[in-house]
Order: structure tokens, then sequence, then C-alpha cells
């Protein structure tokens, strides 16, 4: 018992040390890079909606972003291409956005030659980890492969992931790579009530429950009068509509029922150090979706 102690106190005493030295985004100098997997949940669109509303907003316009889709991992199912939705969200292909799924050798150069950039001019480079670990492992090892310090890599780049699952369906070589080479921050489960003793509590760090199975959330994002928002959450829609005719099936998520999970947007929360009313959607909808 002394000895499990012991080893508990010295954890907590790591986590506390990795809490204080909390590094803060910096517009003017950081780049944000948002990975989706989109494979086999349709969360991930929902996401990418909610991302495009946030960086949309007045707040985050300055936030130099570039999103990947198809950062999946080892995990079965159905990739959902969302194509259209990243160009309205991101950007134009290969400038705004890159597509892991149909070119990965390509996006791990785009990604690297991005990042490169960015810590050459001593900026940080800011992972959202929406999806799994592995194209953050090659394109990392391409950084250092192609000369870029290690030291400067481990303080540099800050990879954030807030679930178990995206982690367990990581291949196991690739997620220690990157959490030894980088930055790497676990947050609480975004699909879980902000609430420390819950579920998701996966350590130092709170993050809201971007998540709910009320149907009028869709409802009011499609008819909005935030226009972008509104195109964004309907194309999210038709998208899934397309892969499921006859209706999202799983039990497990809230999209069956008509509700929204964006639950991986908690990552950019996190980031931007983003302050909205309480700790859940109805404040996300209120400053970013339904003003």
């Amino acid at each position: 018992m002394k000895i499990q102690r012991i080893a508990t106190f010295f954890f907590t005493m790591a986590i506390t040390v990795h809490a204080t030295a909390r590094p803060a985004f910096e517009p003017d100098k950081d780049l944000l890079i948002a990975q989706y997997d989109s494979k086999p949940d349709p969360d991930d669109l929902h996401a990418q909606a909610a991302a495009g509303c946030m960086l949309n907003h007045p707040d985050w316009q300055n936030v130099t972003v570039f999103a990947v889709a198809g950062a999946y991992g080892i995990q079965k199912g159905k990739y959902m291409d969302s194509s259209s939705l990243f160009s309205m969200a991101f950007g134009e292909k290969n400038k705004g956005w890159t597509d892991a799924h149909k070119d990965w050798d390509g996006s791990v150069k785009r990604i690297k030659s991005r990042a490169e950039a960015v810590l050459k001019k001593g900026g940080k480079v800011w992972v959202a980890e929406a999806g799994q670990s592995n194209i953050t492992a090659d394109w990392v090892k391409a950084l250092i492969d192609g000369g870029m310090n290690e030291a400067i890599v481990k303080k540099r780049v800050i990879v954030v992931q807030h679930s178990l699952w995206n982690e367990n369906q990581t291949d196991p070589a690739d997620l220690d790579y990157v959490k030894s080479k980088t930055d790497y921050f676990a947050l609480d489960d975004g699909n879980a009530p902000f609430d420390e003793t819950s579920w998701g509590d996966r350590g130092a760090y709170s993050t809201p429950e971007y998540r709910s199975k009320n149907a009028a959330f869709m409802k009011s994002a499609k008819a909005s009068s935030n226009k972008k928002a509104a195109a964004y959450w309907t194309e999210a829609e038709r998208i899934i509509d397309h892969y499921y005719p006859e209706g999202f099936p799983h039990e497990w998520s809230f999209i069956k029922p008509g509700g929204v999970d964006f639950s991986d947007t908690v990552e950019i929360w996190w980031i931007l150090e983003d302050a909205v009313e309480g700790n859940g959607t109805a404040g996300f909808w209120k400053k970013y979706v339904t003003p």
C-alpha cells in the first residue's frame, strides 16, 4: 500500500507539473491542425461543422488552420467522405485542408511543410486530434527526419486528444511515438459531463459536454440567421443522410434521435482557451451557431 501511495503521489505530481506548464495559443504565430477520422462515426461531421462555426466567429478569424480528412487509425468500419463540408469550413483543398483518405503520403508532406514553416519562425503547432495519431506519427517523423531539432518538436508541437477510444484505435507504436516526440495532452472526454468524477475523466483538464439528444439544436442550426453556420450543419446532415438513408441506427450515438454530437470540438475549445456560457451545447450554440 505504501508503494502504491508513493506511485500515486508521483503520478499526481506529474499531472500537476504538466498542467502548470500548459502553453498558450498565439494566433499571430501559431498553427492549428484539425485532424478528423470520420470512420466510422458521423460525429466527426458534426465536429467539422462546429469547427467551421468557431473559426468563422470574430474571436477566431485570425487563427491559421489546416484541416485533415481521413486521419484514421486501425479501426474498422465505413469512412464517410465529407469533402464538400471541408471545403465549406476550411477553404480550398490542399490549401485549407488535405485528404489523407485519398492521398496519405501527399497529406503527410503538406502537413509537414506547414508545420515546418511555423516552427522555423518560432511558432507552435497545435494538433486537435479528432481521430487517431497514425498520420501525426508520420508527419512528425518526417519533420524530424527532415532535420527539425527534436527538442523543438517536443516543446512546440502540441498534440491534444480527448478520447480514450481514439487512442485505442491508434497503432500502438504510432501512439507511443507521438507521445514521446511531442507535448501530448489528454483532456477529459467531450462526450461526458463537465465533472472530474465522471466516466470521462482523463486527468487535469476538464472539458464541456458537446453533445445533446435534443433535436431542437439541429433544427435551430439549419434555420440560423448565421448563414455560414446554417450551411455547415445542413451539409453535415445531408452527408450523414447520404450514408444512412434510413437514419443512423446505433443507440450509442446522440445523432440517432436527431441530436448533435460535436464532442471532438472540445480540443479546439481547450487549445484556444475559448469562453462560452456554461459547460455544454447551449452555450456553444448561443455564441457560434444561433447568436
